[in-house]
């Protein structure tokens, strides 16, 4: 949350004196373009059904877009689930030295993978990931701050990876 709150802070004092208005239609940054958005491409009904609080919506990192990345997550007892759309592939993501753990999973009636980060010693987060046209689409877990982890990560990851996968694209 405080690098939430930095990213923020940053861009807000970036724009201070940028008073002037701009005609036209804002673009999005590049690699953003094609990607599949989680936030409005996943309704707050499959959210509600899923078992979580759409109104817990977080779009992005503070609002912040990534470029290459369209990210939403939700707030859940003592976790989050986090939707990740991006232009990796799943050779992309099992090549990436910060993941580790890697091994294939079903996830609804999809062929994917599960994993974790490389550092986490305490099951603190949990990774799913299938493969779409565009690249990839990512489901993590993650405990908020040091919680009690009251279920493994990887169990709610699957969970919701087959509650959501219907409203990915293929």
């Amino acid at each position: 949350m405080g690098g939430r709150l930095l990213v923020a802070g940053i861009l807000v004092w970036a724009l201070v004196g940028c008073g002037s208005a701009v005609e036209g239609e804002a673009e999005p940054l590049s690699g953003q373009a094609g990607l599949f958005d989680p936030c409005t491409d996943i309704p707050d009904s499959a959210i509600r059904g899923a078992g979580l609080d759409p109104y817990t919506k977080e779009v992005d990192i503070a609002g912040v877009e990534i470029p290459g990345w369209k990210l939403c997550s939700w707030k859940g007892p003592w976790y989050f689930v986090v939707v990740l759309s991006n232009v990796y592939s799943l050779q992309d993501v099992r090549a990436n030295t910060d993941f580790t753990g890697f091994h294939d999973v079903e996830i609804g009636q999809r062929q994917g993978v599960q994993y974790s980060r490389a550092q986490d010693q305490v099951g603190a987060s949990c990774y799913i990931a299938t493969p779409v046209k565009q690249g990839s689409i990512w489901l993590r877990v993650s405990r908020i701050g040091l919680r009690l982890i009251e279920e493994p990560t990887c169990t709610l990851a699957a969970r919701y990876g087959a509650e959501l996968e219907t409203y990915w694209p293929r």
